[in-house]
Formats: C-alpha cells, structure tokens, sequence
C-alpha cells in the first residue's frame, strides 16, 4: 500500500516538472518580449548607428594625426601641438613580448573571438555576482573601439552595444596582427602619452624593444587604469600591479620562474622624459588658457559632466580623481593631433594688457624663496556682452614661472565676495541700496571690521562703500535658504567646499580653498547682464579635422542666477564704492560710469579689485605665493593696475560714454533705488482692502481654474489615481526623452519618433490643466529640436566651406608652380639675352634696339608670371646699372 501511495506521489510530481518548466519558459519569453518592446527601437537604432560608424572606418584612423593647430581670433597660427618622437610603431617593430604579454593579461581569448568574447562577458558577470569581484569582459578589440573610435568613456547599455557591433565590424575589416597594432600604438598610458613607445620613452627614456622584462610588466599593468597604476604618482601600487602581470607571464610561460623570482625584486628604476613633446603653451598666458578651455570640453565631449557641487569630501575627491584622468586623457587626444581651435585671441591686445600690468609691478624686483618675482599678480579681463575672456595674466613673467595664476591661483577674495554672495542676494529678498542695517557685534567666533569697534545703525550703500564686514555677514546669515551658496555653484566656482554650503562666513570671502580672477571676473560679468552669467572662455571653435565636425562651438549660453532688478542695484551700489568708497583709486580719467569691489584678507595677505565698466569687467590678485602679508604700497597695486588697464580698454574699444543698463522696472532718486509698485506682487490683505470686487473676481477665476482641474473626475469619471498613472507617464516620457538629447543628424527621426509617443500618451490625459502643461512642453521639445536639426545642416555646410577653401588653396598652390615653374624656365634666357644686349651696345652694332627689345619682352613675360628682374640702363660701352622695379613694361634707355 505504501508503495503505491510512493509511486502515485512521483507520478504527481513528474506531472507538475513539464508545467513548471513550461511557466519559466513562458516567463522567460514574456520578459524579453516586454524588454524588446521597451527597448527595442532604441537597441534597433543603436545597431545601426554601429554598422555607420563602422562602415567608414580605415586603417589611417588609427595612426598619427596632423598637429592640432590653434589659431586667433583673425586666423593667424599660434600654436602646433604635436608630439615629437615615435608616434606610431609597426607591429614588426615592437617587442613581441610586449604583444605575448597584453593578450595573456587583458584578452586570453584575442586569438579566438570575433571580437566580442562572449565566454569573457559571462566570466566577468558571474565574478561580479559570486565573488563581488569585478573583472573586465571587455575585449581589446573592444577598448580599441571605446578609446579611439568612439572616444566614449560613458558607461551605458547604448555605448556598450555601439561598441560591440564596431568590434565585431573591424574584426571583419582587419586582422588580428593589424587590430594589436592598432591598440599597441593608441591605448593611454598616462602623462598624455597614447601608446607603448610614447610610454617606454616617458617613464623608462628608453626604446620599448630595449626593456627589461620587468619594466615591460610595468608598461602592461597601466592601461587597466592609468590614473590608479600611475607608476610616477602611485610606485607602490604600481609595484604590486608588475608583479602580478609577471606571474601571469610566468603562469603562460612567457618566461622562467628564475626570471619572474628576479624581476619581481627589482625597483620601478623610472627615469622620466619630461622633454618628450614640444608643445608648451606656458611662456603664453592666453594660449595656455585656450589649452586649458579646449581640454576641458574635449572632455565634455566624450561624456565627462562638469561638477561644481558636491555632498561632502569624499565625494569631492573622486571627482577630483576622475577629473585628473580625463583631462589628462583630453589633452593627450590634443597633442595626439587632429583639431582646429579658433579661439578669440588678440595678441596685441593681450601683449599691451602684460605690459601695462608689469609697468604697474615694475619697481618691484623681490624674489621669494623659490626666485619668484614678488608681489604676484593674477588678472582676467572679460567682455561683458559675450563673456569671451579678451586678456588674461597669470603672472609677472613666464620666465621660470610657467604658474597661470588667473586659472589655477585659488586665493581668498576677501571683500570682493561681498556683492555675489551678501548682497546680490539680499537684493533679491527684497533690500534696497537704502535699507538700513546695524553694524554690531556678530558671529561666533566674532566678526570684525577693518576699523576698530562698530558704527551701529546704516545703510545698505554706505556698508558696500566702506566694506563692513558684519552687515556682510548678517546679509547672508538672513539668507535661510543660502541661496548664495546655489549661485556659486551656478557661476561654476570650482573650489567650492562642501562643509561651508551654510557658512556666512563666505560672504566676507573666507573660502576655503578660494577664488581664481577668471571665476570672479566672470562672477560679476553676469550683473552687466541682468543677472546673466556665461562661461568664461576664449574659445570659438573646436573641430575635428579627422572626422570632419565640431566638437565645440561657442554659443555664448546665458544662465539666469540674479533678477534684472538686483543685478541693477549691484551695479549701482558698487558705482558708489569708486565715488565714494574705498574703491576712489581705480577711477579711471577717460570714462566716468564705473562700478567696483575691493578686497583684503587678514593680515592683508591677499589684495583683490574687480572693477567693470558697461563693456567690460577686470579682476585683479596680488600676493606672494607663499602667502605673506603685503605693505600698503603693494596693496594698492590691484587697484592701480585695474586703471592702467581699464583707460587703455575704454580707448581700444571706444566705449561711448554711457552708464549701465536699468530696468524699467527701477526708479532712481538720487542714491535711493525703488522698484516699481506695479512689478510688486501685492499681499491678499492688500488686495482685499484695495479692491474688493477684484478680489471676488479673481477667488471666483480660482474656483473655476478648481473645477477645471477636476475635469477628469468629472467628466470622464476617473479616479485621481488612474488620472495621475496617465500623467506620471507622460512625465516619465519627457524626462526619458530629455535623458538622451540629440548629438548627431542620425538621430533625429528616432528623437521625432519619441516625440509622437508622447504625444500619444498625452492624448489619454483627461486633465485639461495637466494637458496643456505638456503641449507646452512638447512643443519646446519640438522646437529644439528642429533647432538642433538646422544647426546640424549649418555644421554640414561649414564642412562644405571648409572643403572648398581646401581645394581653393590646392588650386592656388598648383597655379603658383606652374608660375614659378615658367619663371624658373625663363630665366636662362634673359641672362642669355642680357650678354647679347650688352655686347650688342658695346659693339654698337646695328640690331642693338631690337635685341633690347627682346630683352624687355622677356623681363615683361618673367614680371607676367610674378617673377621679379630688375630694371637695367645700359652704356654706349654696354655696361649696366640696375634699379628696382614692380612694373610689368620696361622702356629703359641707353643713357
């Protein structure tokens, strides 16, 4: 009985397996089927941008480009980066360990795959999920792909699947030996260097055929990850990293274990070559920061965002870290070549700016510990209508001091923070330049004044005019909802220290890490804009020669971070501090509409002056490096060079004399400023007293606008949860939508294809309020998005034009020879005939004229054709004098 009851209980179960097995299956199947229907046409797209990139790929992508060349704002070359020894190596030429080696540690499989391995992907999940371990499954063919075609460092399903199916392609296209020489000469090994010749001659100054077992260890562990076994700044993990990549060796049998027991007890022995490129932008200030400018949004470019705020320090410093490694790979891509950089460089406008500025400093000939020249100074000048940085000093001399100050010099700002931090704000919420506030006792600990003891009740003017530090601080301490802190992280402040995001300290200018002169000069730019800011640049262009578009163009992008009205009162509330105040000494003799903030730090170890006209704002530094305290003369200087430079400005651009721009929105009455009542929004207590009947009328549109919100319930009978599934997914939409903007023409007809979608979606919103919120928005998707379309047509036609410029100059330069190579042709023959002349006149013989005649005919025929003879006078005894000439007909005679 037992028995049968066992035997009916398996035979239970073995009915129940196929069910089960069948549910999974279908499980399965209804999973990929929703993933296909989520994802489908965007996987479709992202296949198909991979088979385009692919298809136009050659082997001359992956060698040496022509020197990435910056020009000025007129077109004149100032610069060729390019690097000057072995950037590119034939596989026959390279240490064949070098090749053993790489494919052992990086891609066992390199032999077998078609690029794509995926027994290595799965390798790399099931290590993640079992051993929490991570391990690349990525290819070589693969990293090849995502450093040097794609340039995409971005980690997304898109990128990974795009360069998958490029991989798979140039498997097709090349053969193995070709792709290993390929990612040989174009992996990043730090220090800006792209290859394992660039690499062995950086750390090692020798060529990579010549090294050592262990050093060749060495040069494969980097490019894992470059900043991590950074074998200048991180030996010791470097050490660790060699050792296991010759234990690999010796586990392959690249080499013995005697070998691997003695190159593992060896030091790194590096002997860096710092001279290995001839591309140093450091003896010029302005061309250093267009270097500096074209890294970063190269970097910007293949997928690295921008960061200015930050949770705390932790967070802060990887960023930092990731920064360092992108910019370094950034500006390696520069010197590897390939890109034009028009910039908005005047030279002769920066060389007068260097000089009066050292004209200011010249009586100060000191030298610090270091030989530097002491005091130091840092100035940018910026044009307020673009935002292009039209000067920018970085220093005194760039003689043994390649420091760009004006970028890299991070000093406190002292009371120049005032106006973007205290008062700017304070504005905002509603202070008048004649508003009054105590000067008194504040802070803990206490704040003090530049002056001995507190001047009680005074104004908003008076305290900027005279820089009192505790109605700075009681300004921003009454900003509860620091907002000052959010419009430095807008103005892009980079030192910014995510411990003082509730400090009002930082009104008085104690930042921790501090300021540069770039980022206060740009700071105050966005008041002479209503409130505007625009990233500082001097950039215009960056294209990319290779591949034939722009990867940077300068749109001049505006970001609203003050209102009109307070940016207004800013202006003329600094206007007071140059009449007024403690600015008298930057007044400038040739234009009267003048605004300006001083700045000292305790113990005046730090002097700042930023000072603006209608057309243009200049912020000054002056300090020594190692911060010590300056006398009064030295502290003068930032004020007395702000004059020098700003009288030249005013004269070089011709600046009318006309004062800022007001709002129509301000009423000035002598120093006091109003706004007026009708930009005022009134309280419900005042609307109530003034005008009743309008109140009614108004709470009556409230309740019809109430109603009209219900509609959905209403009229189509909906509950709020239903109506709002509806709207959350049309917001999800957008937001999906805006995730992945536009960045090449291929992808436009998908974009208008997301767009449809949600207009469907749209479409099931019964709520007329919540409807119409997302026409509006749809429409401005619509809009940018035709807009981006046009711009790609208006980068297609400047392509055209740069194509026809091109073949113009090939066309003059063809002309050219052809009319030196008829000069060079007729040459011999006026020499000829030049000795029959003069024999002709010394013999007086009878066909004297017409061998002269021939002569000139000839002259005129070399001048045709842009050549250059000198006219000649010739004696009865046929000797010959000559002269210079342009003219294109001779008629010399013979006496």
């Amino acid at each position: 009985m037992m028995r049968k009851k066992m035997e009916h209980r398996l035979t239970k179960k073995r009915k129940k397996w196929p069910w089960v097995l069948l549910t999974i299956i279908i499980l399965i199947v209804l999973g990929i089927g929703t993933f296909w229907w989520k994802y489908g046409y965007e996987i479709r797209n992202t296949i198909a941008d991979g088979y385009s990139y692919s298809q136009g790929l050659k082997k001359s992508d992956f060698h040496p480009k022509n020197s990435t060349v910056i020009y000025d704002r007129n077109g004149k070359v100032l610069k060729k980066l390019s690097q000057s020894s072995s950037n590119y190596t034939s596989i026959n030429e390279i240490n064949p360990k070098i090749s053993q080696g790489l494919v052992d540690v990086e891609d066992q499989r390199f032999y077998i795959h078609h690029g794509v391995d995926l027994y290595g992907i799965m390798r790399s999940v099931i290590s993640t999920v079992l051993h929490r371990r991570t391990e690349g499954g990525s290819t070589l063919t693969q990293q090849l792909v995502k450093n040097v075609v794609l340039q995409d460092q971005s980690q997304n399903l898109n990128r990974k699947l795009k360069e998958m199916v490029i991989a798979q392609q140039l498997e097709k296209k090349f053969t193995k030996k070709q792709i290993l020489e390929f990612y040989i000469n174009d992996v990043y090994m730090g220090h800006g260097s792209y290859g394992f010749s660039s690499a062995s001659d950086y750390y090692f100054s020798e060529n990579q055929k010549d090294l050592s077992i262990d050093k060749l260890a060495v040069l494969v562990g980097i490019p894992n990850n470059p900043v991590y076994y950074d074998p200048v700044a991180y030996p010791e993990r470097t050490v660790k990293r060699r050792n296991m990549i010759l234990y690999i060796f010796y586990q392959r049998g690249l080499i013995s274990k005697k070998t691997y027991q003695t190159a593992r007890k060896r030091p790194l022995d590096l002997k860096v070559n710092e001279r290995k490129y001839d591309n140093d932008v450091s003896n010029n200030y302005a061309l250093n920061y267009a270097v500096f400018n074209a890294t970063e949004e190269l970097m910007k470019s293949s997928g690295f965002s921008m960061q200015y705020d930050f949770k705390n320090e932790a967070e802060q410093k990887a960023y930092g870290v990731r920064y360092q490694q992108a910019a370094d790979r950034a500006r390696g891509q520069l010197m590897d070549g390939g890109y034009s950089i028009r910039t908005t460089i005047d030279m002769s406008v920066q060389n007068k700016v260097e000089d009066l500025v050292n004209n200011v400093y010249k009586s100060y000939t000191g030298r610090d510990a270091n030989g530097k020249l002491a005091p130091q100074v840092a100035s940018t000048v910026i044009d307020n209508k673009t935002g292009d940085v039209i000067a920018i000093i970085g220093g005194r001399t760039t003689d043994g001091d390649q420091n760009n100050r004006a970028i890299t010099g991070y000093r406190q700002p002292g009371s120049t923070a005032k106006p973007i931090v205290a008062y700017a704000p304070a504005f905002e919420r509603g202070y008048l330049p004649q508003s009054t506030v105590i000067d008194s006792a504040v802070g803990t600990p206490v704040v003090h004044n530049w002056y001995s003891g507190y001047t009680g009740q005074t104004t908003v003017r008076h305290a900027l005019e005279n820089s009192i530090n505790t109605v700075a601080y009681k300004l921003a301490a009454s900003d509860t909802k620091h907002t000052y802190y959010d419009d430095l992280v807008k103005m892009e402040f980079s030192g910014l220290d995510p411990t003082q995001k509730t400090d009002p300290r930082l009104a008085i200018g104690s930042f921790n890490k501090g300021t540069t002169t770039t980022e206060m000069a740009s700071a105050y730019s966005s008041f002479s804009r209503g409130g505007n800011f625009v990233h500082p640049s001097n950039l215009s262009s960056i294209y990319d020669n290779d591949n034939g578009r722009y990867i940077y163009q300068n749109t001049h992008m505006q970001k609203r971070v003050y209102t009109k009205n307070a940016s207004y009162m800013m202006v003329n509330t600094m206007q007071s501090v140059i009449t007024d105040g403690l600015g008298k000494a930057a007044a400038l003799d040739n234009y009267k509409y003048l605004a300006g903030k001083t700045g000292t730090t305790d113990d005046t170890k730090d002097s700042y002056f930023v000072g603006m006209t209608p057309n243009f704002t200049i912020a000054n530094w002056t300090g020594n490096d190692q911060p010590s305290t300056l006398t009064a003369s030295e502290d003068a200087l930032t004020m007395q060079a702000f004059k020098a430079e700003g009288e030249y400005l005013v004269d070089y651009t011709k600046e009318k004399e006309k004062d800022f721009k007001k709002p129509s929105t301000i009423t000035v009455n002598g120093s006091n400023l109003t706004v007026n009542k009708t930009s005022e929004k009134p309280s419900i207590q005042d609307i109530i007293d003034n005008d009743f009947s309008k109140y009614n009328s108004d709470q009556e549109e409230k309740n019809t606008n109430r109603l009209y919100n219900l509609d959905y319930r209403i009229i189509y009978h909906l509950t709020k949860k239903e109506e709002f599934s509806r709207e959350d997914k049309v917001e999800k939409a957008i937001d999906k939508y805006n995730e992945n903007p536009i960045t090449k023409e291929s992808q436009y007809d998908k974009k208008l294809s997301e767009l449809q979608k949600i207009r469907y979606l749209n479409a099931n919103v019964k709520r007329q309020s919540a409807k119409n919120r997302f026409n509006k928005q749809i429409l401005g998707l619509q809009k940018d998005l035709n807009m981006s379309q046009a711009m790609f047509q208006a980068a297609k036609d400047n392509k055209k034009i740069a194509k026809y410029e091109s073949e113009k100059e090939s066309i003059e330069t063809q002309r050219e020879q052809k009319r030196q190579a008829m000069v060079d042709k007729l040459m011999p023959q006026y020499n000829t005939q030049l000795q029959k002349v003069k024999s002709a006149y010394k013999n007086d013989d009878s066909d004297k004229e017409d061998q002269k005649q021939k002569l000139i005919d000839i002259m005129n025929e070399i001048r045709s054709y842009g050549g250059s003879v000198p006219d000649i006078k010739i004696d009865a005894n046929g000797n010959t004098t000559t002269s210079s000439s342009s003219s294109t007909s001779s008629s010399n005679d013979d006496n």
